[in-house]
């Protein structure tokens, strides 16, 4: 439970920790994540270009006209009296005239623009470097009262200083910006990349705005008064109150803008069907009445831009052959997104967070639950899904997703969370290699002590071998033997024994049977056994008592350990050769005389320790000059080969009538013939092996002693 919290803990501290260092990265790196982010729209536009048909290719209220805008101003003036007769509803000149050049060609222009009192003029602003002394220093008293009467007082929430800041303006001369409808700023600035995809509608300067002429001329076309412009800084500029002249439906009108007060080009291809006229046409068109017949049903009600076809185009969006605009085009371009109040939104701040915030509580879920490979898949579904869900979102609502955030944070937190994996599965290796190591050791000593309680030297009587052997599956055994002498008459006691289940378990339970049937069968001699516990010296009393006493204690007192064990135990008179023995559920030893199994020691109860007050019989046989007794665990007969077959009693019982000098001869051969048999198996049960052999008559004769 403890590692489970401390691993949540951990990947919550990793998904925080992601999303600080992106964000980091970004305040130290602004401008390359905004061009990634940037040239990842374009590939947008690409796409919206190529599976969807957008509505409202082009607004035919726009008009463009190629012009020389370095051509004589009584030309201009020209131009603007054949627009004024032919009900143009406003005439944008994309240009600055800064200083007058004579009256012979300003005043016919001032009048005419005066007359048509719908003419546009630009003046231009340096964004990039702030003064080092008044913005209006440079200007004279004339420009500064100008500038000063013409400034935009819109209403603004949030912070104006997020707007760009305008210096240094170079005007038309107040003259003939008089006599217009309206300035309007030019700038248009393209990304660090060279590509313009964002255009300020309106920058600060001193302590008001000054629209583009782009807004400039939208705005009183469409009827919106400065007073009725408001901004939310980072987030939009409301037209309220405008009216539109094809529909008369009076509205609000929301224009989308960055972070940096921008608007964002929404690049449709309309550039492509904008009408253009060249000027000499325009110029010439009242020579005859005719030609202002022809044009005025292609000009009535137009918005004209007027803009130098041969101007060093702008480089657009690259997702079209021709991404190369004049600086008209491009104001032509936003003076028909607010026309069509077809506007490309970026999301705000706070809501690339919402979003930045519910995939890394997506990815901590998955992080939580899943291992590296599955984590890993599951990141690249996230941010196949968040790419998925933006290019829908822009194709269809015109929605930019920026990209580069998310998906780094995204990408960050999984690399943050299979770093902290592979420590955690280090730490949790060396643990588990130091908990395997401890519990090797323990296992080891477990198995010393084990081993302790088999007999160091197994009893001898005169005309008798003994011969044990003992393998375990394991460190340690349920299995054990033991042989010892009881009583003051010579008897043996030995005992072959099972405990159920294997393990450790087991052989605390082995060490158990092995001790209380040592204690409450007595022994006796000179060897550091115990005492005679007992007061007569019957075998059979001596096994019923013992066996029966085991049996009652493990069976109440452990009852809930569900921990029995098959046992053969037998008492030998070695002098008669009479086998006294209980078979408590155990493998029938069996005895073998003249190369023939002369008769199984069945058992005679039930497994020891299985239920209360069980019954035992006790049984006895004679072991006659020659006779073998094999008694073995069922890891004998259950050992498999590699082909799955048991190596079965059968088996064992042709081997064991076999001819053999000695009880020792038998057991090796039964061991030798046993491990090749199971040869590249795993061993699956503990292995014993006891074997007692009464020499033949012939053998004791010659006083051939047992080994």
């Amino acid at each position: 439970m403890r590692t489970a919290t401390r691993k949540v803990q951990v990947r919550v501290l990793l998904t925080i920790c992601a999303l600080a260092v992106t964000y980091a990265f970004y305040a130290l790196y602004e401008e390359k994540f905004d061009t990634w982010n940037s040239q990842i729209a374009d590939r947008l536009f690409g796409l919206r270009s190529r599976i969807v048909s957008l509505p409202a290719a082009h607004d035919t209220r726009i008009v463009h006209v190629d012009a020389n805008l370095n051509a004589f101003r009584s030309q201009h003036a020209q131009v603007i009296r054949n627009l004024s007769q032919m009900g143009v509803a406003s005439i944008a000149f994309d240009t600055v005239f800064s200083e007058r050049v004579g009256d012979e060609e300003d005043l016919p222009l001032m009048s005419a623009a005066e007359r048509a009192g719908n003419v546009f003029l630009g003046v231009k602003f340096d964004l990039a470097n702030p003064p080092a002394r008044s913005p209006t220093a440079d200007l004279n008293a004339e420009r500064k009262n100008y500038l000063e009467s013409t400034k935009w007082h819109v209403t603004v929430k949030g912070d104006p200083n997020r707007f760009p800041q305008a210096h240094h303006p170079l005007t038309t001369y107040p003259a003939l910006a008089s006599a217009a409808q309206g300035l309007g700023h030019l700038n248009i600035t393209p990304d660090s990349d060279g590509i313009l995809r964002r255009i300020p509608l309106l920058v600060r300067y001193e302590d008001a705005f000054y629209p583009s002429i782009a807004l400039q001329v939208a705005s009183r076309y469409l009827g919106v008064s400065p007073e009725n412009i408001a901004i939310r800084s980072g987030r939009y500029i409301e037209l309220q109150n405008l009216r539109d002249p094809k529909s008369g439906i009076v509205r609000d009108m929301i224009i989308p803008i960055d972070a940096g007060g921008n608007m964002i080009l929404n690049y449709t291809q309309a550039w492509e069907h904008f009408p253009h006229f060249s000027y000499s046409e325009i110029l010439q068109a009242n020579q005859t009445t005719q030609s202002l017949q022809q044009l005025q049903p292609e000009l009535s009600d137009k918005i004209v831009v007027l803009s130098e076809a041969v101007a060093t185009p702008f480089r657009g969006r690259p997702f079209s052959s021709e991404n190369r605009f004049s600086s008209g085009t491009i104001h032509s371009i936003v003076i028909h997104s607010i026309l069509q109040g077809s506007f490309v939104k970026i999301l705000s701040g706070v809501e690339v967070l919402f979003i930045e915030i519910l995939l890394l509580v997506l990815f901590f879920l998955v992080s939580i639950r899943f291992s590296a490979l599955p984590l890993s898949l599951a990141t690249v579904l996230l941010s196949g899904s968040v790419i998925i869900v933006g290019a829908f979102a822009f194709v269809h609502f015109n929605l930019i997703i920026r990209f580069v955030q998310p998906l780094l944070i995204l990408y960050g937190a999984l690399v943050l969370a299979l770093s902290a994996s592979a420590v955690e599965k280090a730490i949790l290796l060396a643990e588990t290699e130091r908990a395997r190591k401890l519990a090797e050791r323990e296992l080891e000593i477990g198995r010393e002590i084990q081993s302790g309680f088999f007999p160091e030297q197994l009893p001898a009587a005169e005309g008798w071998e003994l011969v044990t052997h003992f393998q375990a599956a394991r460190h340690v055994s349920g299995d054990f033997y033991d042989a010892f002498s009881i009583g003051n008459g010579g008897h043996i006691g030995f005992v072959v024994a099972d405990v159920c289940d294997k393990g450790v378990g087991a052989a605390l339970f082995m060490a158990l049977f092995r001790s209380l049937i040592r204690v409450l069968s007595g022994s006796a001699g000179d060897d550091n056994q115990l005492g005679s516990r007992i007061s007569h010296h019957d075998p059979a009393r001596t096994l019923q008592h013992t066996i029966q006493s085991v049996n009652n204690y493990i069976s109440t007192t452990h009852e809930a350990d569900s921990m029995f064990s098959t046992i053969f135990f037998g008492i030998l008179d070695p002098d008669s050769g009479e086998l006294f023995y209980i078979n408590g559920g155990h493998e029938p030893p069996m005895i073998i005389a003249a190369r023939k199994i002369k008769t199984y020691l069945c058992p005679t109860g039930p497994a020891v320790g299985l239920y209360p007050k069980a019954e035992f019989s006790v049984v006895s046989t004679l072991l006659e000059p020659g006779d073998i007794l094999l008694a073995y665990t069922d890891g004998v007969v259950d050992a498999r080969n590699k082909s799955g077959e048991y190596f079965a009693k059968d088996r064992l019982a042709n081997l064991a009538t076999g001819s053999y000098p000695s009880a020792k001869a038998l057991v090796d051969r039964l061991v030798e013939y046993l491990n090749e048999y199971k040869k590249g198996q795993d061993q699956f049960d503990d292995i014993t092996i006891l074997s007692l052999r009464r020499r033949s008559s012939a053998e004791q004769h010659r006083d051939v002693r047992p080994q």
